[in-house]
């Protein structure tokens, strides 16, 4: 029973090596079982003794070779055994009888049997190919010990051609199906493999994103009743990019990609508020111009904390964009913005989107300093502004999304 789950073990395997070397050592077997009784019958008794000694050789093969990783030294056995019984089997019964064909055969064998062992491989090909032709040529010209008859002879001589050939093309067959399940067994892992990567980014995407909209969340809650604003201003900017997305506008920036990593990157535009002090964030009147340097502050600390905490991040595009939108989103078309005075395409697309989406929101959010605006008057500001503060074209698509915009807002807004 443990012998067939061992071979049952290396079919499933594909282990081609112990595969064939298994199958040729009960070929082997039976064959030489076959001649003993072949031999029995022919009176040719030197012969009959020695396939009694090989069917006891290849029996005790078939027992050990299962359980070994190589096959060389069961194969070198096999393979010395098997040239003398057949320069035995052609000085008793002739030449003529192809014996020696299997010299060539298990000369052969090691090509396909041997994984990785080149010159063994090449050494038995050149012994077993030297050896047929040796007796090729010397065993027309050698008298039979035994007398045998002629048809018996063609018998015998078919017998081993036919073997042999259907050995090799068996062998060859079987090595040909082997490689190509191990083929399809490491294309197997490859995409196994694959795909638990692409599982473990994607628990490490979702535990970034959970870490980084619980930290926007943490600094927005400073400054306002709830963090529902990280998540309007999200689907705000995800409305507008994917509007400028299906309008071809900014087409050399804006894509599929860009469009989720600008959502990603959303919650992060006020992260750099946790280095401005509780009593400028949540001061209810106007600032004094020393605070409101203070609380441009948030814009270049936003973009300097972002590559800090999360620059280690492979997704280099994803910091890229994050930290443009915290730098950047208090910019003005016009050039009047903080904290650089960029103007126009000098401001990133990223920026210049979260720039929209974030001032309407405040525009409609109720603030410590101010109640919250009708969502009418705030679309109305953003067309005012259009071409000043922000960016004419992407204004304009912006408007254009207003009842997707007011969705938004009454989902998000408790």
């Amino acid at each position: 029973m443990e012998y067939f789950e061992r071979i049952q073990k290396a079919l499933i395997e594909f282990k081609h090596t112990r595969v064939i070397s298994i199958i040729t050592v009960l070929f082997a077997l039976i064959y030489h079982i076959v001649f003993l009784f072949v031999f029995r019958s022919l009176a040719v008794y030197p012969m009959f003794y020695y396939n009694f000694y090989s069917v006891t050789v290849f029996f005790g093969l078939s027992i050990i070779v299962p359980r070994l990783k190589s096959f060389i030294i069961p194969y070198t056995v096999a393979f010395f055994e098997v040239v003398v019984h057949q320069v035995l089997a052609d000085y008793y019964v002739g030449a003529n009888s192809a014996f020696h064909y299997f010299i060539l055969l298990i000369g052969l064998l090691p090509v396909v049997a041997f994984e990785r062992h080149y010159f063994l491989s090449m050494l038995f090909q050149v012994l077993g190919s030297a050896g047929f032709v040796v007796l090729e040529c010397i065993g027309s010209k050698l008298l039979p010990k035994y007398q045998i008859p002629d048809n018996y002879i063609s018998v015998i001589k078919i017998i081993n051609i036919s073997l042999t050939m259907f050995v090799i093309f068996c062998i060859l067959l079987i090595f040909s199906f082997i490689e190509q399940a191990v083929q399809e067994k490491l294309e197997i892992k490859v995409l196994e493999k694959t795909e638990e990567a692409e599982k473990e980014s994607e628990k490490r995407l979702e535990l970034q994103n959970h870490i980084i909209n619980s930290l926007a969340s943490l600094v927005e809650n400073r400054d306002t009743d709830t963090g529902e604003h990280i998540l309007r201003t999200s689907a705000y900017v995800e409305i507008l990019a994917r509007k400028a997305y299906e309008n071809g506008v900014y087409p050399d920036i804006i894509d599929e990609k860009f469009i989720d990593l600008m959502k990603r990157a959303a919650p992060m535009h006020d992260i750099g508020k946790i280095v401005v002090s509780d009593s400028v964030l949540k001061k209810p009147g106007k600032l004094t111009p020393e605070e409101f340097d203070q609380m441009k502050l948030h814009t270049t600390e936003g973009g300097r904390i972002i590559n800090e905490v999360i620059g280690v991040s492979e997704d280099k595009e994803f910091i890229s964009i994050a930290s443009d939108v915290a730098n950047y989103h208090h910019e003005r078309w016009d050039g009047k913005g903080y904290p650089y005075g960029l103007r126009g395409t000098e401001i990133p697309v990223c920026a210049r989107i979260m720039a929209l989406a974030d001032v309407f929101d405040a525009l409609v959010s109720p603030r410590c300093y101010k109640d919250p605006m009708p969502q009418q008057e705030a679309f109305k500001i953003i067309k005012e502004e259009s071409g000043s503060h922000f960016d004419p074209i992407l204004a304009e698509l912006f408007l254009e999304s207003k009842y997707e915009t007011e969705r938004v807002l009454h989902v998000y807004t408790k």
